[in-house]
Order: structure tokens, then sequence, then C-alpha cells
């Protein structure tokens, strides 16, 4: 029963921290995404 309890809890700890990361690599990439598309923008914006 102790193997199982101890992979358990592991279980949650990794479980707790990919939970914590996936925001953070969410709004990195949405403002990544963000950046080059006011670039392209500006960039039209600037051809004659």
């Amino acid at each position: 029963m102790a193997p199982r309890l101890g992979n358990f809890i592991i279980f949650l700890i990794l479980t707790i921290i990919t939970l914590g990361l996936y925001p953070l690599f969410f709004f990195v990439t949405r403002q990544q995404e963000t950046v080059f598309l006011l670039a392209e923008i500006r960039d039209e914006l600037k051809r004659p």
C-alpha cells in the first residue's frame, strides 16, 4: 500500500507543478503572438 501512496503523492506534486506552469506558458506565447502581429501591422502601415 505504501508504494502506491508514494506514487500517488508524486503524481499530485507533478500535477500541481504542471498546472502552475501552463498559465505562464500560455501567457508568454500569447504575448509573442501579439507582438508579432503588431509588428506585422506596423510594417503594413509604413508601406506607401
